[in-house]
């Protein structure tokens, strides 16, 4: 409904566990780590647990796609199950024949075969039990003596256990510590934080094609304080959100859209901060900075509050976000040549921030290409771009993944305060980023950086044609249709565009994308990099 509106092709934040869609935080990529070693290396169980929402769904099906063809794994999503009937459903995850008249030992058996018969044709069997805080202690049993099934030197049954916290706690009980002790890999997956789900938001947005921030900071940080950092508590927000912006025509979602679709899931007011709550903790603070500030200076050499307004005449650009880029005020005169005789002391970052503005850092960005951003056609600066056949890429990430794009690019910063300022990251060379503000440059450490990146950024690359064109398997060259096979683009290329993605850490999905072309530009040259060779 919302998605025309919004500019995107897909509503980005449905609560179906779509592996396309997630994002890796931290503690997400530890716990698909456990669940990669339990399935090449680890002889035992592999328990993942965490509170509802928390995406380990996702993970699992995130973990098959990555699973090689030589692996055979089953799924099973409803625990509440006999014994019998927990192997026959995996007999039907397996696609394995069976009698309905069998009895365990006939199940037992038949899969001891199957396993050893995979086994010698170097085929590996997983099995995933979802919602496994469900298994009645029978189950568990029988789960337990699945991993019996072994030969002299190799498990044949691989098995990750998936489910809420009450799961460890059902495995404590003396009953089943014989399978407790099988358990070589856990990890229980915590929340987000409130960085990685503002990175979360915008990273959903962004595999749903929009090309600008759709929530503004404040936005999602109120986000953050109803969700506490759950996935499906955040998708369910956001869609809401959105949902209530589209019906007031709204081109960004701010806090009071937030608060009332949180209003509207939860079917309750919604209480505030109370105000005298509010002021009498801000008049504490006060009084305790003046006292501090008091006793530390003498009467008179308090010139520290003028030092950091003298500047701020001209409010700075804070509210701007990557989604407006018009034209706000004429770029900074460079200094004369003189003056850049004797290079003036770097200044701390925050300092720095109030000489620069949105419409300075795309100057800046544009001038790498050699391209004159005042003087282009467009509001705003992608529409600039692509009447020079450059197009944008919007993203939330590291600086690991900036690093591989080798392109330039406008960093958003956002203070404490909420404010945000855009950047041009010039250059990275090794833990330190060159900042470019016109034409002067300053360093500063990516640590330092960190303290206000939340990881968007914004760059410009040269695709093959506009608009970027996507190739899959089945694709023909002729004609942009789908065909049982082509030979343009077959299975064979499919599995090496799959490996480069891992290898350049992307999405696994095999599908030469906007973000695989552009890999594969940084690595051929051409145009400004981050790092020249």
């Amino acid at each position: 409904m919302y998605t025309a509106h919004f500019g995107l092709n897909a509503a980005p934040f449905s609560i179906t566990p779509d592996p396309h869609y997630l994002y890796l935080s931290v503690r997400h990529r530890e716990a698909l780590a456990h669940l990669l070693y339990g399935v090449n290396e680890g002889p035992g169980f592999v328990l993942l647990t965490g509170e509802v929402g928390t995406g380990k769904t996702t993970l699992c099906r995130s973990l098959i796609e990555q699973l090689p063809d030589t692996v055979d794994v089953a799924l099973l999503l409803n625990p509440r199950l006999t014994p019998v009937e927990l192997l026959a459903a995996l007999f039907d995850e397996l696609r394995i024949s069976y009698d309905s008249q069998y009895t365990l030992k006939d199940f037992l058996d038949t899969l001891n075969s199957y396993l050893l018969t995979a086994h010698a044709v170097g085929r590996r069997t997983v099995l995933i039990i979802d919602e496994a805080q469900n298994l009645s202690a029978d189950v568990l049993e029988q789960v337990r003596l699945l991993t019996n099934l072994e030969t002299s030197s190799h498990k044949l049954l691989q098995i990750i256990l998936v489910g809420q916290p009450e799961l460890s706690r059902s495995l404590k009980r003396n009953n089943l510590r014989q399978l407790a002790q099988r358990i070589t890999a856990r990890y229980h997956l915590l929340p987000l934080s409130a960085k990685d789900t503002q990175a979360y938001i915008n990273h959903r947005l962004a595999i749903s094609g929009a090309k600008n921030p759709l929530f503004t900071d404040a936005a999602m940080r109120l986000v953050y304080r109803y969700s506490k950092g759950v996935p499906r508590l955040i998708n369910i927000i956001c869609d809401r959100a959105l949902l209530g912006g589209y019906v007031k025509n709204e081109e960004q979602i701010d806090t009071h859209t937030v608060r009332k679709g949180v209003q509207e899931v939860r079917g309750e007011n919604i209480k505030r901060y109370s105000p005298l709550g509010w002021l009498t903790g801000l008049l504490a603070t006060v009084l305790l900075v003046g006292a501090l500030m008091w006793w530390w200076f003498p009467p008179g050499e308090v010139p520290l509050f003028e030092s950091l307004f003298e500047n701020s005449a001209t409010p700075p650009q804070a509210e701007l976000s990557l989604s407006s880029h018009e034209d706000i005020a004429p770029p900074t005169e460079p200094a004369s040549p003189a003056a850049q005789q004797t290079p003036p002391p770097t200044p701390d970052l925050l300092s720095l921030l109030e000489k620069t503005s949105t419409e300075l850092a795309f100057v800046t960005l544009f001038g790498f290409w050699d391209l004159d951003y005042t003087s282009l056609a467009g509001n705003k600066a992608c529409q600039r771009a692509a009447t020079q056949g450059l197009a944008c890429l919007l993203r939330t990430g590291t600086w690991d993944e900036l690093r591989r794009f080798n392109r330039p690019a406008v960093i958003e910063l956002v203070t404490n305060e909420g404010k945000q300022y855009h950047l041009v990251v010039a250059r990275l060379q090794g833990d330190t980023a060159s900042l470019a503000i016109g034409g002067e440059r300053f360093e500063f450490s990516s640590s330092e950086i960190n303290r206000y990146w939340l990881g968007q950024f914004l760059l410009l690359w040269q695709p093959p044609m506009l608009p970027v064109p996507v190739m899959r398997a089945g694709i023909s060259n002729e004609r942009s249709e789908p065909h049982l096979l082509s030979p343009r683009f077959d299975r064979v290329l499919r599995r090496r565009v799959i490996l480069f993605q891992r290898k350049q850490r992307l999405a696994p999905d095999g599908i030469v994308g906007e973000q695989t072309m552009l890999a594969l530009q940084a690595l051929a040259g051409g145009g400004p990099v981050l790092n020249p060779p």
